[in-house]
């Protein structure tokens, strides 16, 4: 299927010292970029006048990514804004290249990666912080350790291929030695490229002792033909196949017919932090002079229908969803 190449959304095409353009990795139908749209303008002032630019990344072949990234920058050499978020790792990854020399301030938000290298990398006129994105990985292996049995203590995670996917699992090797030291859990770390391997890996879980999936991030998958699958399809099979309990690190994979539950982390924080950051600026802040920031502390989410259904009481500190 061929999916349309972008998609931009201009709130006002005027241009003023209090205009901001968002470069999103990904695109307005994705879950997380709704939710950090939302709590980004939810901390803006009324005055600010905001434009998007879709790179529509989870979509479209990852050769195209540079070619998507250049249409973003004619599109930036348009709008001239005051101030650039750049929402996730692929917007950060292709084009802080290109801005860097820019008399800009630049807010990146949703990102995995250190993002030291590349800013010691590129230094030029623009001024850059933001917010980094960090799954609550040992929380969420806490919590769900305190509802298996102690005789069932393999987990198993699960992520596309995508770039996000591999910074994330990276991140998460560093700390599943301690986590199988301390909380006495094996962990299996997958990431799948094909929808027969997401669908055998879930299959298969219970006769190879995997006692609960992770559902990590699971945009990316192709079917036989190469092409994308829809991410809400990828869930909602794998919630009518899956024979153990499914648990998440990001909001949108948390619900009715999804995953029970997680210690997850929630897109419009990412975006209220973000539009923080940008209101301090507009204030008269240098960027640069606001100190990179981890991103707010999710919570502990369950969905009560979703936990019956696996026999789980969810742990004390639970929020309903």
């Amino acid at each position: 299927m061929k999916f349309l190449v972008f998609v931009l959304s201009l709130i006002s095409f005027s241009v003023s010292s209090s205009s901001v353009l968002v470069i999103e990795s990904y695109h307005s139908e994705y879950d997380w970029d709704k939710s950090y749209i939302q709590g980004l303008e939810s901390s803006l002032s009324s005055d600010v006048e905001l434009a998007t630019f879709q790179m529509d990344t989870k979509r479209i072949p990852e050769n195209e990514y540079e070619k998507m990234a250049d249409e973003a920058y004619q599109y930036y050499q348009k709008v001239r804004p005051s101030i650039v978020v750049l929402g996730d790792d692929n917007a950060l990854r292709y084009m802080y290249p290109k801005l860097y020399d820019e008399p800009i301030s630049i807010v990146f938000l949703g990102v995995n990666s250190n993002p030291r290298s590349l800013l010691n990398k590129y230094q030029g006129a623009a001024s850059v912080t933001g917010v980094l994105e960090q799954p609550l990985f040992v929380k969420t292996m806490a919590d769900i350790g305190s509802m298996i049995a102690d005789d069932k203590r393999k987990i198993r995670i699960m992520f596309d291929s995508g770039i996000t996917s591999q910074i994330a699992i990276d991140y998460m090797k560093t700390q599943t030695q301690s986590i199988s030291n301390n909380l006495n859990i094996e962990i299996e770390l997958l990431a799948l490229e094909t929808l027969e391997q997401w669908h055998h890996s879930v299959e298969n879980s219970a006769r190879e002792e995997v006692s609960a999936i992770v559902v990590g991030l699971y945009h990316t998958i192709v079917d036989k033909q190469g092409s994308s699958v829809l991410a809400d399809e990828v869930l909602r099979w794998t919630n009518q196949h899956s024979t153990v309990p499914l648990f998440g690190f990001w909001d949108f994979s948390i619900g009715g017919g999804k995953a029970a539950g997680g210690v997850v982390l929630f897109g419009e924080l990412q975006g209220q932090q973000a539009g923080e950051l940008v209101m301090r600026i507009l204030g008269g802040e240098l960027a640069s002079m606001i100190p990179i920031q981890i991103g707010r502390k999710g919570r502990a989410v369950y969905h009560p229908a979703e936990m019956k259904r696996w026999g789980l009481t969810p742990p004390i500190h639970w929020n309903p969803m």
